[in-house]
């Protein structure tokens, strides 16, 4: 089960899939504007997705549901 920081990513990477396999290799049975059209954008909606989904699960930090921020001191 994948946790709730991966879902992006592998919502991203579903896109850039299907994405790549219409555009990239054509089964010729869709029709041209799919090809040319639905391919390219869900490539671009899909690299962006799967970028930051790798940026939160690689960098994104483990915080306790009790921790609270770092105080900051004010003037005053």
């Amino acid at each position: 089960m994948p946790s709730r920081k991966d879902i992006l990513l592998i919502a991203g990477l579903l896109l850039l899939i299907i994405g790549s396999l219409i555009f990239f290799h054509p089964f010729h049975t869709e029709p041209m504007w799919m090809e040319w059209v639905a391919g390219p954008v869900l490539i671009y909606f899909g690299l962006p997705l799967a970028m930051v989904g790798v940026a939160i699960h690689f960098f994104g930090g483990k915080r306790e549901h009790g921790a609270s921020l770092p105080r900051v001191k004010t003037r005053g």
